[in-house]
């Protein structure tokens, strides 16, 4: 049999009150209950869309980064092979020559000469131990400073002892020295010259195979190899006069 509660809306309780201990609506409103968890839904949703466009900024930036400290001929994408670790001093690519003298030179442009105690005179290019000293330099900037392996501790390492230790060699190995002195110039030669062979190279199999066999210094020179050392000595310090 009908009661008069039978008129009540679906889950209001006889006073008239949702069990969460809203009102029911009124007939043809809205619940508030539902109007607020819409708002809710709506504020979460801007939010969200803000997050996105974070995110899509920060991978922008962390790319653009990515481009700009990169080791000099570093893998393109995931997966390759990271760079391998090239010398100046035994490169015999002209084309890699080239590009790798390009990043260095731009790189010093925008990090090495920063420094107000870096030293570069006009015939550092015709420095090839010098060039080869900046290089490795570049590169481990460039590894410091890795988006992905980088570190604090690397970078202060970089600033506290590879750059100064490479400021320092660069400085006394250029100091005082001009392009004019690599060539012949007024009757006068060159003062700057390509380093002289190592001394009695020829005889390197006689000293591995005697090494080998006793693990002392040897073998005991004959006087042909004596004298093959004095003329060697005689060049290098210009004569005993």
């Amino acid at each position: 049999m009908p009661t008069p509660d039978d008129d009540r809306p679906v889950g209001a309780t006889a006073n008239g009150h949702h069990p969460t201990g809203g009102t029911a609506p009124a007939p043809g409103g809205e619940d508030p209950t539902i109007v607020a968890l819409g708002r809710a839904l709506q504020r979460a949703l801007r939010r969200i869309d803000t997050v996105d466009r974070n995110v899509l900024q920060l991978a922008a930036d962390v790319a653009a980064l990515a481009g700009r400290l990169a080791p000099p001929g570093g893998a393109d994408g995931p997966g390759d092979e990271p760079a391998p670790v090239r010398s100046w001093l035994l490169t015999n690519d002209a084309d890699q020559a080239a590009a790798d003298l390009s990043d260095l030179t731009e790189w010093m442009g925008r990090v090495y000469v920063r420094y107000t105690r870096a030293q570069l005179s006009s015939c550092w290019l015709w420095h090839p131990e010098v060039i080869e000293e900046l290089w490795w330099l570049r590169c481990a900037h460039a590894d410091a400073f890795h988006p992905d392996s980088g570190s604090w501790l690397r970078v202060g390492d970089w600033h506290d002892r590879q750059r100064t230790g490479v400021e320092r060699r660069v400085n006394a190995l250029l100091g005082g020295c001009s392009l004019s002195r690599h060539v012949d110039r007024n009757g006068r030669p060159a003062e700057v010259t390509e380093p002289t062979p190592p001394p009695l190279v020829g005889h390197y199999a006689a000293v591995a195979a005697h090494w080998a066999a006793t693990r002392t210094a040897g073998p005991t020179p004959s006087p042909a190899v004596v004298t093959e050392a004095e003329q060697a000595e005689f060049a290098q310090h210009g004569g005993y006069g």
